[in-house]
């Protein structure tokens, strides 16, 4: 994946411990990357999706 690639966010929802699910609305939706990012050692990518700018973990979006 690099910067402008279109992404499906598929989302590892169901692995975080967070007693809620972060942005429900975007599973599923598709989106553009715009920057890469890191944290703590998991590489993450901006996504502009819903018109919003998200950071997601790399393995949860899908090429399309």
């Amino acid at each position: 994946m690099q910067v402008g690639d279109i992404v499906r966010i598929k989302g590892n929802f169901q692995v975080r411990n967070a007693p809620e699910v972060v942005w429900p609305e975007c599973h599923g939706k598709i989106g553009v990357i715009i920057e890469f990012a890191k944290r703590l050692y998991i590489p993450a990518a901006k996504v502009m999706v819903l018109g919003e700018v998200a950071e997601f973990d790399i393995d949860e979006l899908e090429a399309v």
